[in-house]
C-alpha cells in the first residue's frame, strides 16, 4: 500500500507542475489541446478535486506532494471549502495539522461564513476543534454568544457553538486549554 501512495503522489505532483505552468493561458496549439484531451490528461480541476480529495480522507502524504509542488494551501473548492475545512469537518486531525504546518489560514471562511474551527465543532470533532481554537479568527469581534447574528460573515466560534447548540462543550475547551497554559509553579507556591 505504501508503494501505491508513493507512485500516485509521484504522479499527482508531475500532473500538477505540467497544469500549473500556467493554467489561466489557452493552448497555444489546438491540435496539441485534442491530443491532451485524447490521452485523458488532467486539468487543473482534476488535480484540485485529488487534493480536497486528500485531505477528505487524510493521505497526509499526498498533501505533502501537492504542497511541496506548490499547490495553493488555502485554495477553495467549488462549494467554497478549503482542504482545512474539508479535514477539520471529516476529523481527519493529521490532515488538519498538516495543512497547518503548510500555512493554511484557519480564518476563511466558506460562503455561509463558517470557519475550519466551526465545520470542527457541528461535527464533533472536539481533538481537532482544540488544534484550531488557538488560531483566534474573532480577536476583533465583540460580540458576545448570546448576540443576534446579524452576518454570517463576521460571526464568531462562540456565536456559532450557541447557534447549534454546542456552547456547554465550547466553553468547556476554553476552559480547558487556560487551564493547560496556566503555570505550574502557582501550584507549588512559587511566585
Amino acid at each position: 500500500m505504501k508503494n501505491y501512495r508513493q507512485v500516485l503522489t509521484a504522479l499527482l505532483v508531475l500532473m500538477f507542475a505540467e497544469v500549473a505552468a500556467d493554467p489561466l493561458q489557452p493552448a497555444q496549439n489546438p491540435v496539441v489541446s485534442a491530443t491532451a484531451a485524447a490521452h485523458n490528461e488532467p486539468t487543473l480541476t482534476d488535480l484540485s478535486r485529488y487534493f480536497f480529495a486528500a485531505a477528505r480522507t487524510g493521505e497526509t502524504t499526498v498533501l505533502q506532494a501537492f504542497l511541496q509542488a506548490g499547490f495553493p494551501v488555502n485554495s477553495q473548492n467549488d462549494a467554497s471549502y478549503t482542504a482545512l475545512m474539508i479535514a477539520a469537518y471529516q476529523g481527519q486531525s493529521t490532515a488538519v495539522e498538516t495543512l497547518l504546518l503548510a500555512g493554511a489560514d484557519a480564518c476563511i471562511r466558506d460562503k455561509r461564513g463558517h470557519t475550519a474551527l466551526m465545520g470542527a465543532m457541528i461535527k464533533a470533532e472536539w481533538g481537532i476543534a482544540r488544534q484550531l481554537y488557538a488560531i483566534d479568527c474573532d480577536k476583533e469581534n465583540t460580540a458576545k454568544a448570546t448576540d443576534a447574528i446579524t452576518d454570517k460573515s463576521q460571526m464568531t466560534a462562540a456565536q456559532f457553538a450557541e447557534k447549534f447548540g454546542q456552547s456547554e462543550k465550547f466553553k468547556a475547551l476554553a476552559v480547558q486549554l487556560q487551564a493547560a497554559e496556566t503555570p505550574v509553579t502557582a501550584a507549588a507556591g512559587q511566585p
